[in-house]
């Protein structure tokens, strides 16, 4: 098992990293993943599906994700961020 991604942490291809994580009180964890190229030089748009990828790494075990859905989309600088709602199917931290 690796270790959990962090703030700071990047894709294999170094193309998204992840800009801010944090706890609610229901157990669901809010990831915040930035695309690092520019969102015009994605060809067929953002890859929103590899960010969640990203997202769910964050957690100590993703296989037990219950959902991860888009929350917020973001776009600042020329880069978009998304957020994530990531919860679990057992309430762990």
């Amino acid at each position: 098992m690796s270790e959990p991604k962090t703030i700071g942490d990047r894709s294999r291809d170094d193309l998204l990293e992840i800009t801010d994580t944090r706890w609610d009180s229901n157990g669901t964890m809010f990831v915040t993943v930035r695309e690092l190229i520019g969102s015009g030089c994605w060809v067929g748009g953002l890859p929103i599906e590899r960010m969640r990828t990203l997202a769910r790494a964050a957690l100590a075990h993703p296989e037990k994700t219950r959902s991860s859905r888009v929350i917020q989309k973001n776009d600042y600088e020329g880069c978009t961020y998304v957020t994530f709602a990531v919860s679990r199917l057992e309430s762990h931290r």
